[in-house]
């Protein structure tokens, strides 16, 4: 059966919101990104805590799962902020929107916040904002991600 299709993120209108998303990071995952980012640093492994741009990387990959991105989509800017710990395998729940949209250029720029919170909790462990540019004629094939 083929995946459901998705809408491309340029349709999204300003005040968006993302249905939220639940999702954890385990020892194994923290590992993959420590070694894709080449931090070799034991901190994280010793007191079993998953660094916030980790945290901050999946949960905008979940994020941008439920959409689809035109050919030539960019991402131009990332703001972060680390509120919380987060530990290995820890419930955690994504909630995003659409915070801005314009266009110019011939490019739809979207801003996207999102806050990621301990499941069960309004403690904010990460909150950011990420944005992202995709040309405006969206007729071309695009990919998902």
């Amino acid at each position: 059966m083929a995946a459901p299709a998705r809408t491309p993120l340029s349709d999204l209108p300003r005040g968006h919101q993302f249905p939220p998303t639940s999702f954890s990071l385990s020892a194994e995952d923290v590992s993959r990104y420590l070694d894709a980012v080449e931090d070799a640093n034991p901190l994280y492994a010793d007191r079993q805590l998953a660094p916030p741009l980790a945290v901050a990387a999946l949960a905008l990959g979940s994020l941008l799962e439920q959409v689809r991105l035109a050919d030539g989509t960019l991402h131009t800017g990332q703001e972060m902020e680390a509120r919380a710990p987060v530990s290995f395998g820890a419930a955690l729940t994504l909630a995003g929107r659409i915070a801005q949209r314009s266009e110019r250029a011939g490019m739809i720029i979207s801003v996207l916040e999102f806050e990621v919170t301990r499941s069960g909790s309004d403690t904010v462990a990460v909150a950011g904002r990420t944005t992202v540019m995709a040309p405006a004629d969206t007729s071309t094939s695009g990919a998902t991600v």
